[in-house]
């Protein structure tokens, strides 16, 4: 049986199903909804949203019923509008209680009928369970609010743009939204008016604190390049990768490159090109990017070990298969870990490209090294994980 949630907050939890406003659902009896809610047990519910890679209801209405659900959608948005006249602050009621039963039945019938028509019309995607997974725990995070402190910018008022970041700040909301198919290549995206911890100046990071002691943070060494290796099937070094590759630059190259000069150099290399040259025979045959892409790109798109396909040109497929691999093997960590937090204190507060930032207590201090592992331990073998840790955001320090 078909069903939708009426309102997505976790207080809210009346949901819509066979013309009924249903206020305790059981949910054994329900197959199919349009996306995740915490509410919803470990059941084989399946959710519409997950079959579409990123198309909306609008984009799936059956067009013998296009112009009612347009219709219905206009009485919706004015209900919101009067809402915002009115001055209702909509985030501390139900939207079951602000509307008429009536409208509700019309509303959420309609959108139930377009959920029954994806899941009997649309193929389940190959990396359904992993998006399910994703989902609960995108889901998880989107419910911690985050904790500001205004006071880290007073000393950098004087400036225009913090002034403006100021009042920004202001007016988000305090949680994170992402949105699981921003990219082709998997990597996540924020919603509109979610708090944009993925641009978010480093200038301005010290805004962010912990709501328990402080924040931990998780990222693999090296990722990308770490994933080459790993695609060539080749032995992942234990050390720092680029302090790695600065022993042998130095010396072909005869001189004293710093770290962060060999870095920039490696992924100018790595990004460049096939046909771009490092002038190091060694590295770049231990790397050997051609090979690999000769394995993953049939001529017209990238699959990547984990089954995303992106269609692509050559000069492309490089840098997609990479991007997708990487982001792919860190989502299935961050899984990882949020499952080893079940039931403790500790949470992730946020997914930022290929890091993880926990909110941690002192008191799940038993499991530090364990979260270490298990993020290091990945479908493509060990990586090295750097571990930084701080009292806010802004002042992370190696660990």
């Amino acid at each position: 049986m078909i069903f939708h949630s009426i309102d997505s907050k976790q207080k809210c939890k009346t949901i819509f199903s066979n013309d009924e406003v249903i206020p305790f659902p059981d949910y054994d009896k329900l197959t199919g909804t349009w996306d995740y809610n915490l509410d919803h047990p470990n059941t084989d519910i399946q959710y519409a949203k997950l079959y579409l890679d990123g198309k909306s209801l609008d984009d799936v209405c059956p067009i013998d019923f296009k112009n009612e659900w347009e219709s219905t959608k206009l009485k919706h948005q004015a209900y919101i509008k009067s809402f915002m006249t009115a001055q209702v602050q909509a985030q501390d009621y139900c939207f079951y209680d602000l509307v008429p039963e009536s409208f509700l039945k019309e509303y959420f019938g309609q959108k139930c009928k377009i959920v029954d028509y994806v899941l009997s019309h649309y193929e389940r995607p190959y990396n359904y369970n992993f998006l399910v997974e994703l989902s609960k725990l995108l889901k998880t995070i989107e419910e911690n609010k985050l904790i500001f402190n205004h006071s880290a910018l007073t000393s950098s008022l004087y400036k225009y743009k913090t002034r403006r970041f100021k009042k920004k700040l202001l007016k988000l909301n305090p949680f994170i939204a992402y949105n699981v198919f921003g990219t082709v290549t998997g990597r996540l995206t924020t919603k509109k008016k979610s708090f944009p911890i993925l641009t978010l100046d480093r200038e301005y990071r010290s805004v962010l604190q912990p709501d328990n002691d402080y924040f931990v943070e998780l990222d693999f060494n090296g990722a990308e390049l770490r994933c080459l290796l790993a695609l060539n099937g080749k032995e992942q070094p234990q050390e720092d990768i680029h302090l790695w590759h600065q022993q042998e630059m130095n010396k072909i190259y005869n001189q004293d490159m710093n770290r962060d000069e060999v870095k920039q150099k490696m992924f100018s290399w790595l990004y460049g090109g096939q046909n771009v040259s490092l002038g190091m025979p060694k590295i770049e045959g231990y790397y050997n990017k051609k090979s690999v892409v000769e394995k993953y790109w049939d001529g017209k798109k990238i699959t990547n070990p984990f089954g995303r396909e992106i269609k692509c040109d050559n000069f492309r497929a490089l840098n997609f298969l990479i991007q997708s691999t990487t982001s792919d093997l860190f989502l299935r960590r961050a899984i990882a870990i949020n499952k080893l937090l079940h039931k403790r204190k500790t949470k992730i507060t946020a997914l930022i490209h290929d890091s993880i930032l926990l909110d941690f207590a002192k008191e799940d201090k038993d499991i530090f090294k364990g979260l270490i592992k298990e993020f290091g331990n990945t479908d493509l073998g060990v990586f090295k994980v750097n571990v930084s840790l701080g009292t806010d955001f802004g002042n992370m320090r190696k660990f």
